[in-house]
């Protein structure tokens, strides 16, 4: 016994995997430009979609439905059930179609004039007799044509590959092409086998034309994909479909195919192809390209044009992101890139290691990282409020319908042909709008960007197509394509044009101190020049009365400065509040995770102790559990000084042991996690006292920490065996900490960018790239500085921060 198929397990096919005109359209052009790699010369050879249309829809419609013609559209259960409910009581009275000769009168009133090939189909309906002839002839009124002059299919191919659903015929071929080491002017497309059943999404009937150049005649093939929901659940072998052999080929040594979808399931027009032609078939192929399209489209005869884009309107782009992941000279992973924000002149480049990319995509490990292979981004945004007519596009209605037209988010191509439905108007495949709209200004959403990324069949063989043509197959290689993508354009593109603004907005802006000063020095000069006023002004009433009101004035604008100092203040305060929070909250998620963790491995050591069988056994469980829950309890006593009442209480503390003991929570778990933790202090035997907000030690070391804890295990995931160090120097002399990992370290050209807001390059559910931004910010709030030590290691590298505690001042509500 083996599997059978049921017949019309063949149409759930077609409706379940070609989910769209479009897409079906492309699977059958796709077919014929594989056909055209050979024909020389290869820039000159197109596919032509004909649509032929002499029917009007309604009539076609509603003639097939009163002959009782099935779609094959129609293969669910319900199909097959013609019992009536005898139930119902609402049934309408029954139908009663017309006869054969009115619908016919109706056909013929239903031509449409000038249409292609209109005097052929007048007389075919002049030669209707019965129901079986118009049926026949309608399925035949209108129809769509994929016409190829490429190879061919020989008598046998229409055997033995296209009736074989699913054939390996094109993987073999560019296998084999690939070892001989053949060069084509176009990739191979096909790939699964599964393009005709695209022709059944389109029409319910397919007619077959073609020969190679050595056939004398032509090999015809006919189906009739309804005879599929006739045989109903009948085996898939009872409905039999053969090629044979047609009429001679003229010219002899011609060579082509043409495919004839007939019975067809839509209306299709003029304009609904002009639509088509738009959205789908001008993003087949790569529209940034200067090559010419390979696909000429008709209807009734006349062209309908595909718009070519106009690449010119990229210098008139605001921003520009420009990226390259390929291979180092020893074989790891490097993303290289640009971010320019051609608006405000500023540029940044960057460059991600093996490392970085491995925690960008959820510690994706070394192989699978190269195993997705290298690509090309580029990405052009436009900021719409900021657009203007440009000369030979049009007024400013034109440009923003140009880049609706071909924005919409990051497209993929594959060889130069599109992978659907990325970069589409409802894909929005990296999560831009959600990203953007979550943000000020909005920057970044899929309606600014006009985008595409490059792959290829030879440099990513693991980011396959799914089989319905819906986008990449699932799998690690995906998923770390799409993150590291998505991370380039949140945080190496938004945010940097986010910062950029940030900048210039800061630099417009004057200080409060400037402000006030100013206040204080014009109302100096004003009080003076008030009393030279008076001095001169005669000793009236009104005189005196205007003298009180200047003087009164003048004491209200100093009320109100002193008023400006004292909101400032409170906002200092509450600012400090907010930050504060924040690295409280970030702090709480790395201690919810050792809570669980530490909870999880007491569980094991108390289910271990209850399963020992004699005294010693129980007694060492009992002690690694007692291990266990101290470490749990100096990492919860580090804590205390962030609590509501310790948080804003300055006291007197050696810095150097509250210092030791935050790292003594640390290095309890060293075995764990394999790290090597060390504190030196200069002088050896050195203290260093300062009046302070202990918490505030507590936020800023553990962050920094963390951080080293973290980058530590990223590189272990991604070279294997490693064994972590992280040593923190204490100078008592120069009133400065430094901590120092041997992780991957961070390139000297992401120095400051580390501390802006929301910039990280770890994977979004572990890490909102605050840390640091929060770090410096309390350090400068208290007189002091934190900052990443320029000074590279060997490789380049840099791995020290140093925090600057000589003018550390305290802060509280009370001052």
């Amino acid at each position: 016994m083996t599997f059978t198929v049921a017949a019309r397990t063949l149409l759930h096919l077609g409706a379940e995997l070609i989910s769209s005109d479009g897409i079906a359209f492309y699977e059958l052009i796709k077919n014929g430009l594989d056909a055209l790699r050979d024909v020389d010369p290869p820039s000159e050879a197109k596919v032509r979609l004909i649509v032929v249309s002499r029917l009007e829809f309604d009539a076609y419609e509603t003639v097939l439905r009163e002959l009782g013609v099935w779609s094959s559209a129609v293969v669910d259960d319900e199909a097959f059930d013609f019992e009536d409910d005898e139930d119902d009581e609402d049934d309408e009275p029954p139908f009663v179609p017309r006869s054969w000769q009115v619908l016919l009168q109706l056909v013929r009133n239903s031509v449409i004039p000038g249409s292609v090939g209109l005097d052929d189909f007048v007389h075919s309906l002049n030669g209707v007799a019965s129901e079986d002839d118009l049926a026949e002839a309608i399925l035949a009124a209108n129809y769509v044509e994929i016409v190829d002059e490429g190879v061919g299919m020989s008598h046998s191919d229409l055997s033995e590959i296209f009736l074989r659903i699913g054939t390996t015929n094109r993987v073999k071929q560019r296998i084999s092409e690939r070892r001989a080491g053949t060069v084509r002017s176009r990739p191979l497309l096909g790939e699964k086998g599964l393009g005709r059943l695209s022709a059944m999404r389109l029409g319910d009937k397919l007619n077959i034309r073609t020969a190679r150049k050595a056939d004398v005649r032509w090999n015809i093939l006919d189906v009739d994909w309804m005879e599929f929901a006739a045989a109903g659940d009948a085996d898939l072998t009872t409905v039999v479909i053969a090629p044979v052999i047609g009429g001679l080929k003229l010219p002899p040594d011609h060579s082509g195919t043409t495919v004839r979808i007939s019975g067809l399931k839509s209306e299709w027009t003029y304009e609904k192809l002009e639509q088509l032609a738009t959205s789908e078939f001008a993003k087949l192929t790569d529209p940034f390209s200067a090559s010419e399209f390979p696909v000429q489209v008709t209807f009734n005869g006349r062209a309908v044009p595909i718009p070519k884009f106009a690449d010119f309107i990229f210098s008139h782009a605001h921003g520009v992101l420009s990226a390259k992941l390929f291979k180092s000279p020893k074989g790891n992973p490097v993303l290289k890139g640009t971010a320019e924000y051609k608006l405000r002149d500023r540029k940044r480049s960057f460059r991600l290691r093996g490392v970085d990319l491995s925690s960008i995509a959820g510690a994706a490990s070394k192989s699978t990282l190269k195993r997705v292979g290298p690509f090309d981004l580029k990405v052009y945004w436009f900021n719409r409020r900021l657009l203007t007519k440009i000369e030979g596009i049009g007024d400013l209605k034109q440009v923003r319908a140009l880049i609706e037209r071909w924005g919409g988010g990051v497209m993929v191509f594959r060889d130069g042909f599109r992978v659907h439905p990325y970069g589409g108007p409802d894909d929005d495949w990296l999560d831009l709008d959600r990203e953007a709209f979550s943000t000020s200004g909005f920057k970044v959403n899929r309606g600014q960007l006009v985008g595409k990324v490059d792959i290829s069949h030879g440099g990513n063989p693991y980011l396959v197509d799914q089989t319905n043509r819906e986008g990449l197959r699932d799998s690690p290689e995906k998923a770390a394509f799409v993150a590291i993508i998505a991370n380039l354009m949140d945080k190496h593109f938004r945010q940097f044009l986010n910062s950029v603004d940030d900048d210039i907005k800061r630099a417009d802006k004057l200080t409060l101190a400037q402000v006030t000063a100013r206040v204080d020095a014009e109302d100096e000069k004003i009080s003076e020049a008030l009393d030279k006023l008076t001095a001169v002004l005669p000793k009236t009433v009104v005189a005196r009365e205007l003298t009180l009101e200047f003087k009164s004035a003048l004491s209200s604008i100093k009320h109100l400065n002193h008023q400006v100092r004292a909101t400032a203040e409170t906002y200092d305060r509450e600012r400090l509040r907010v930050i504060h929070l924040a690295s409280v909250g970030l702090m709480v998620e790395v201690l919810a995770h050792e809570l669980w963790r530490a909870t999880a491995s007491g569980l094991r050591t108390i289910a271990e102790a209850r399963n020992a069988k004699d005294a010693v056994t129980m007694t060492r469980s009992l002690a690694v559990l007692d291990a266990q829950m101290r470490t749990l309890q100096k990492r919860l006593k580090t804590l205390d000084p962030l609590s509501t009442n310790s948080r804003q209480v300055r006291e007197k503390f050696d810095v150097v042991d509250w210092v030791r003991s935050i790292v003594a929570t640390f290095s309890s778990q060293a075995r764990r996690e394999r790290i090597q933790y060390s504190v030196r202090c200069v002088p050896r035997d050195g203290s260093l006292t300062i009046e302070a907000v202990k918490g505030m030690f507590v936020q800023v070391i553990e962050n920094l920490l963390v951080n080293s804890v973290y980058w530590i295990e990223q590189q272990r995931r991604y070279t294997g065996d490693f064994e972590g160090s992280v040593e923190i120097l204490i100078d008592c002399d120069r009133k400065e900490i430094s901590v120092t990992d041997n992780g991957p370290g961070i390139p000297r050209d992401r120095r400051e960018i580390v501390f802006e807001p929301f910039f990280s390059t770890k994977p979004k559910k572990e890490g909102r790239g605050l840390g640091l931004y929060i770090s410096r910010e309390i350090a400068e709030y208290h007189g002091g500085k934190l900052y990443l030590s320029d000074r590279p290691d060997k490789d380049g590298q840099l791995r020290t921060f140093i925090f600057e505690i000589k003018a550390l001042k305290g802060h509280s509500d009370d001052e």
